[in-house]
């Protein structure tokens, strides 16, 4: 729980600093939310952090910069493992990465990733879709991939209230 608040202070902090250029106009964060679907435009963006030889990815789809109650994030950690962060998939029970994801709508926070996969093992609850991640490309200047899995309300894995988001689709810039 300490490492999403970390990413849900990381978010802020990233939603405050950068801001998106207008002269593109296909950046985008979309996905289905339980057969509802959503894309973000108004702030998207990419950001990366290297500390001590860790690298730290992150992506994020938000209504605007100052939207602090509708965005969906992705955190990407390379730590414990040191490997680096290349095109391909990540799924929430890899050990040499940490995969976290937040999705915040009228201000109920949803989240996926490791620590809810460790959870339901430490509880013995089923994940029916662990979260994944695909980067499909990445270059200095952009990324692009797809994402889905189950989101557990305040990350809980026990309470079962869960969304399941499919067809998880961004290309973003890096800021």
């Amino acid at each position: 729980m300490k490492k999403l608040s970390v990413i849900t202070i990381l978010f802020l902090l990233i939603f405050e600093s950068c801001k998106k250029d207008d002269s593109e106009g296909n950046y985008h964060v979309s996905f289905t939310v339980d057969g509802v679907n959503k894309t973000y435009t108004g702030h998207v963006l990419a950001h990366t952090d290297t500390t001590a030889g860790y690298t730290t990815l992150t992506i994020l789809g938000a209504t605007s910069s100052f939207s602090f109650d509708d965005y969906l994030g992705i955190y990407l950690d390379n730590y414990p493992g040191g490997v680096n962060i290349t095109p391909g998939q990540y799924e929430d029970n890899f050990t040499n990465f940490t995969l976290l994801t937040t999705y915040t709508n009228n201000s109920m926070e949803y989240e996926a990733g490791q620590t809810m996969a460790d959870n339901a093992v430490a509880y013995n609850v089923t994940i029916a879709h662990h979260f994944k991640l695909n980067i499909i490309s990445m270059d200095n200047n952009t990324i692009k991939g797809t994402f889905s899995g189950d989101y557990f309300q305040d990350g809980d894995v026990q309470s079962g209230t869960r969304l399941n988001i499919t067809n998880g689709d961004f290309y973003v810039k890096f800021q």
